[in-house]
């Protein structure tokens, strides 16, 4: 798979049976429908809000669709690019970390195993 930003191969990441589709140049990560859910553990749904934004327009890396701009999480803080066809969600270099820090900050309480991956392989800017 190619990332929607850069156009270069993507690597896969596992963990726990999800797998991350991980762009090494640019530090974006692709989750397929679904699976931020499933990393999250959580039944409530993100809030999600159409955006508007200067920011590119990328085409969903499985379906070749334009993406629409959304800001997602509690409070609505973090602008990805989600497929309009529900193939899923693409987050840039830091928007990962971005969002653990608006879950963190709204009370959602992630397992401690998953807040951990999550803040190892998304650090937020300036560092791990």
């Amino acid at each position: 798979m190619k990332c929607p930003a850069c156009r270069v191969p993507m690597y896969v990441v596992e963990y726990q049976q999800i797998e991350l589709d991980l762009c090494g140049a640019c530090e974006g990560v692709w989750f397929d429908s679904g699976e931020l859910a499933l990393l999250l553990g959580d039944q409530r749904p993100l809030d999600a809000a159409p955006a508007p934004t200067d920011e590119a327009t990328r085409s969903c890396p499985l379906c070749d669709k334009p993406m629409d701009k959304v800001n997602i999480g509690p409070g609505r803080r973090v602008l990805v690019d989600r497929c309009p066809r529900g193939c899923g969600l693409w987050f840039d270099g830091a928007e990962v970390a971005a969002l653990v820090a608006d879950l963190d900050a709204a009370g959602w309480g992630l397992p401690a195993a998953v807040h951990g991956f999550l803040r190892e392989m998304f650090p937020a800017k300036g560092g791990k």
